[in-house]
C-alpha cells in the first residue's frame, strides 16, 4: 500500500483539481496554465458573480503575454457556465450547486489558435426526480476568436442509468476526469451504480466504472475500456493518450490501450468504494514511460520504483501541500505549502483574512534542495496559490487569492515580472466611489484613469 498512498497522496495536490474558495473575489485566480508554446499564460478565476454592472467586467479567463505579463484578452461570464452547466450539473461531493468558477481550466494549443476548456473533475446530473445521472457531456469549450461556449459531449453516456435511486447515497456520476499535461487528451471514468439482491436480508451496491479516452481537439472518443474497476479514486494520462494509469477499489494498474496490455502494480481485496470529494491525478513523465510522484518515480516497463533524492536522504516533503507542478525535464517540483489563516469579520460585516502568505517551494530532484520563491510579505494576501511551469522548464509562474500573478527564472529564482489580476475594465471612477453632488449638481474631478 506505500506506493499506492504516495500517489493517491501526491496527486491530491495537483493544479487540475484547484482551491476550494470561502469567499469568491473577481480578482482571485484558482488556476494558471502555459500555453503549448510558452508564449502566453491563461488563468482561470471569478465568473464575476459579484461583478456590479456586466459591462464592467472583464471576464474570468484571461490570456497574459508569458515574457512581460501584458494582458492580452479576457473573457468568460457566469452566463457562460450557466449555458454549458446550468444549476442541474455540479461537481460530485460538492455542497454547492452548479459550477461558479473557471478554476478547472485546460488550455489546448496556443494562443491565439488553441481554445480554452472548463473541464471539472466530476459531474453528476440531477433530474427532476432528484436521481444523479451520469451527464451526456464533461465540460464546455470556447476559442479565442469565438468565445462562444459549447458542450464537450460524452456520447452515449447519459442513456447509462443504474439502479440505485433508492439509495441516496450511491447514484450514477463521471469522474475523475483528467487531461493529459499537454491539454490534447483527456482520460474520463463513466460510473454507472447497480443493485443486486443478493438474498432477502442482503442487497449490494456497486459501481462498473468505464474508461473513455478523448482526443479534445476534434472532441472524439478513441479509446474505450468497459467495466476497468468499480470506483476510482486517481487516473492519469500520457501526453500522446496511449497510456493511462488508475488507482480504484480493486487495483493500481497501468492500461497500454495501443496493446490492450494491464500492468498491475497492486491489488487490493475486499476494499469498499467511497465516493472521494476530491478526485486526485496521476502524473506521467513527458515521454508517458514514468510515473511521477513526490516521493518515487516508478519505471513502467521494469516495474521498479526509484526513490527521490529527499527520500534517500530520510527528508520529508512539506506538510500541507495544496498544488505542485512538475518541470517537464523532472529537474524540480514546484509545491505550494498552505499556511494556516486566520478569518475574522470586519467593521463592514465582510470577512477579513490574516495569517501567512503560502510558500511557494522549488524542490531539486536530484539534491533535495529547497529554495522559496517571493509572493508576498502581506498578512491579507498570497494565500491559495497554485503555479504551472513553462513547457521548457525555464519558468515557473504563480498566481494567488488576491489577484497576485509572478513569473520566476526557475534557475535562480530571480523575479522576472510581477502583476495583479485585471477584474473591471478602465473608467474614469472607480467601481468603489460614488459622484459628489453638491447644490450645482454633479462634482466632476479628474481621477486618473484606472490601470
Amino acid at each position: 500500500m506505500k506506493l499506492t498512498k504516495t500517489f493517491v497522496s501526491s496527486a491530491m495536490a495537483l493544479s487540475l483539481l484547484g482551491t476550494c474558495n470561502a469567499f469568491a473575489e473577481d480578482a482571485n485566480i484558482y488556476s494558471i496554465q502555459f500555453t503549448e508554446d510558452g508564449k502566453h499564460l491563461v488563468t482561470g478565476g471569478s465568473s464575476g458573480l459579484l461583478a456590479g454592472p456586466r459591462d464592467d467586467y472583464t471576464g474570468g479567463i484571461k490570456v497574459w503575454e508569458a515574457n512581460t505579463g501584458e494582458l492580452v484578452q479576457a473573457m468568460g461570464q457566469q452566463e457562460d457556465l450557466d449555458a454549458v452547466f446550468g444549476m442541474d450539473h455540479s461537481r460530485v461531493g460538492q455542497r454547492q450547486p452548479g459550477i461558479s468558477n473557471f478554476r478547472d481550466l485546460v488550455m489546448y494549443g496556443s494562443y491565439p489558435n488553441g481554445k480554452v476548456l472548463v473541464l471539472p473533475s466530476s459531474l453528476g446530473h440531477i433530474t427532476e426526480s432528484q436521481a444523479v445521472r451520469a451527464p451526456a457531456f464533461i465540460g464546455g469549450a470556447m476559442d479565442f476568436s469565438n468565445p462562444t461556449p459549447q458542450r464537450v459531449k460524452l456520447e452515449g453516456s447519459g442513456s447509462r442509468a443504474g439502479s440505485c435511486d433508492d439509495n441516496p447515497y450511491m447514484y450514477d456520476y463521471v469522474g475523475p476526469v483528467v487531461p493529459s499535461d499537454n491539454g490534447h487528451y483527456a482520460a474520463i471514468v463513466v460510473n454507472i451504480c447497480h443493485k443486486q439482491v443478493v438474498s432477502e436480508q442482503n442487497t449490494r451496491y456497486d459501481y462498473q466504472s468505464s474508461l473513455l479516452v478523448m482526443d479534445l481537439g476534434s472532441q472524439q472518443i478513441i479509446h474505450s475500456r468497459d467495466n476497468i474497476d468499480a470506483g476510482v479514486y486517481a487516473l492519469g494520462i500520457s501526453n500522446e493518450g496511449d497510456r493511462i494509469a488508475y488507482v480504484g477499489r480493486d487495483q493500481f494498474a497501468v492500461l497500454d490501450l495501443a496493446t490492450g496490455d494491464k500492468q498491475l502494480v497492486e491489488e487490493y481485496s475486499d476494499a469498499e468504494f467511497m465516493i472521494p470529494r476530491q478526485f486526485s491525478k496521476l502524473n506521467f513523465s513527458k515521454d508517458g514511460n514514468k510515473l511521477v510522484s513526490l516521493d518515487f518515480i516508478y519505471d513502467i516497463k521494469s516495474g521498479t520504483e526509484q526513490p527521490m533524492s529527499w527520500v534517500a536522504n530520510n527528508a520529508e516533503p512539506p506538510e500541507r501541500i495544496s498544488n505542485v507542478a512538475i518541470a517537464p525535464d523532472l529537474s524540480y517540483f514546484v509545491m505550494v505549502q498552505r499556511k494556516q489563516a486566520l478569518f475574522m469579520i470586519g467593521e463592514d460585516g465582510l470577512p477579513v483574512s490574516y495569517g501567512q502568505a503560502d510558500d511557494i517551494l522549488v524542490m531539486d530532484t536530484k539534491t533535495g534542495e529547497q529554495v522559496a520563491l517571493e509572493i508576498t510579505d502581506s498578512l491579507t494576501e498570497g494565500k491559495q496559490c497554485v503555479t504551472d511551469v513553462s513547457p521548457d522548464s525555464e519558468r515557473i509562474a504563480v498566481a494567488c487569492n488576491g489577484g497576485i500573478m509572478r513569473m520566476f527564472n526557475a534557475r535562480n529564482g530571480e523575479m522576472l515580472w510581477s502583476k495583479r489580476n485585471v477584474s473591471y475594465k478602465a473608467r474614469q471612477l472607480s467601481k468603489h466611489l460614488i459622484q459628489a453632488w453638491n447644490d450645482y449638481g454633479t462634482t466632476e474631478f479628474p481621477f486618473p484613469t484606472l490601470n
